[in-house]
């Protein structure tokens, strides 16, 4: 079995990344996939908020951040609005809040903790920083299940209460993160709809 490596992405890592988002999210538009421009200019804005697991110097996971304010990352926003189409310039250089546009993993390598070694190289990142945080908004792939049960407040709150499961937000719970809200209409993705939970991990050394 392949060793995983968490490395900070590169520039060589573009044309790959912009195929492991196809392959990884089939549901989205093709305008809220990033693509190889998009990388590029991550990587001039943010380079050390960006990361890419790799298996034989493949990409087979990524986690594309930028840094927030308070604002930005805690008023109602939409995916494509906050991340500015996927270039990132709502970047702010002393933004006390990691925000989390994306973490994926091929899958082919699912099931090996990669999301968690991504995870905790945001961690890593914010602590070195000595950023407040981490925000993100985590899809939330079942409710479309019981959408016609439930409201997604309900849903979410059922996921926080441990009384049913998602295949996202369950692992982010067991992660650190807490849920303070719900955002409608974040990102289209086909069937899957449009919800997200607005997701925030503390960084515990901060202050």
């Amino acid at each position: 079995m392949s060793a995983i490596i968490i490395t900070n992405t590169l520039p060589e890592h573009a044309e790959a990344i912009e195929i492991h988002q196809r392959l990884c999210f089939p549901t989205l538009l093709d305008e809220d996939l990033l693509k190889r421009q998009h990388v590029l200019r991550h990587l001039e804005l943010f380079p050390e908020g960006q990361h890419v697991a790799l298996a034989d110097g493949m990409v087979i996971g990524m986690s594309t951040t930028f840094r927030a304010t308070t604002e930005q990352a805690f008023s109602t926003h939409t995916f494509h609005d906050i991340i500015a189409g996927g270039f990132l310039e709502n970047h702010n250089p002393q933004g006390q809040w990691l925000y989390g546009v994306d973490v994926s993993v091929n899958p082919e390598y699912r099931g090996r903790k990669i999301s968690r070694m991504l995870y905790d190289a945001r961690k890593a990142l914010i602590r070195s920083l000595g950023m407040q945080g981490m925000v993100a908004g985590g899809m939330l792939p079942d409710y479309h299940k019981y959408r016609d049960q439930m409201s997604a407040e309900e849903y979410v709150a059922a996921v926080v209460a441990g009384r049913m499961t998602d295949p996202t937000l369950t692992p982010q719970l067991k992660s650190g993160f807490i849920v303070r809200g719900v955002l409608y209409d974040y990102l289209e993705a086909g069937h899957l709809g449009n919800q997200a939970a607005l997701i925030v991990w503390e960084n515990p050394d901060f202050g």
